[in-house]
């Protein structure tokens, strides 16, 4: 399957286009006079779409992403052959921006850096691909790293993958040709345990640096009850994630 194709049939795990997409269900079955079937499903479309947008759904699903990857000290964190970075963190260049442009994920490159200077590891092994014809995000994310005081020389860039397998894989090899054997895993917390399993599965001791925490400590403003974007976003990165995980487990990725 291509990589484009299943970007385009993941956008069916995301509750937005999967409501959308039964809602037009629901109107032609209205439409073709099956009242009671159309109704139905416009009623579980809404009720979806409403249950995912909610802090109560969004925080459930995150916190059994993240609840096996705390926080850790910086003291308690060891060293390791080289910290690698896995992409996401940028949304690209944008139409006047000087420097490439940072996402919701951007933690992962401040963390990075943190355990950088921390002297965790002087190898920062940066994992990210692109479109054809695009800059690397491995080469986008240096260019942020370079500005936060990462040395150009302990830089290494990986810029082929395009999924977390991929990153797996292509690191793996740039590790085994370098004689390195222990990384420091950096990444967003609800992301870790797919990442650490197809890293492990390519023979790469991992110790998992997780960050970019989604459930936030401090008290809404809004009601749990309420719907938001807000929540809608984390839900669907979260289901993602679920659904990921599952598919890797089938492929024998893990």
């Amino acid at each position: 399957m291509s990589f484009t194709l299943t970007k385009f049939l993941s956008l069916l795990i995301y509750p937005l286009s999967a409501s959308l997409l039964l809602l037009m269900v629901a109107f032609f079955l209205i439409l073709r006079r099956y009242q009671r079937s159309g109704m139905c499903l416009l009623a579980v479309a809404l009720s979806w779409l409403y249950v995912c947008s909610t802090a109560f759904f969004s925080n459930a699903l995150m916190g059994y992403l993240e609840n096996g990857y705390p926080s850790r000290a910086m003291s308690a964190i060891p060293s390791a052959d080289a910290i690698v970075l896995l992409g996401g963190a940028v949304r690209g260049h944008t139409h006047m921006g000087r420097t490439t442009d940072l996402n919701q994920h951007a933690d992962r490159l401040v963390y990075a850096a943190e355990l950088y200077k921390a002297g965790k590891s002087n190898r920062v092994i940066l994992s990210g691909g692109s479109a054809q014809g695009d800059r690397s995000e491995a080469e986008q994310m240096q260019d942020l790293l370079l500005i936060m005081g990462v040395s150009a020389r302990d830089l290494v860039l990986e810029e082929r993958s395009r999924t977390t397998y991929e990153n797996a894989v292509f690191t793996a090899r740039m590790l085994n040709e370098r004689g390195l054997d222990t990384v420091l895993l950096v990444t967003s917390a609800y992301h870790m345990r797919r990442a650490e399993g197809v890293f492990k599965a390519q023979g790469v001791r991992v110790i998992a640096a997780p960050t970019d925490y989604k459930r936030l400590v401090s008290t809404s403003v809004l009601p749990p009850w309420l719907p938001s974007a807000g929540n809608l976003s984390r839900t669907s990165y979260a289901l993602h994630e679920l659904i990921g995980f599952q598919v890797y487990r089938w492929q024998g990725k893990l």
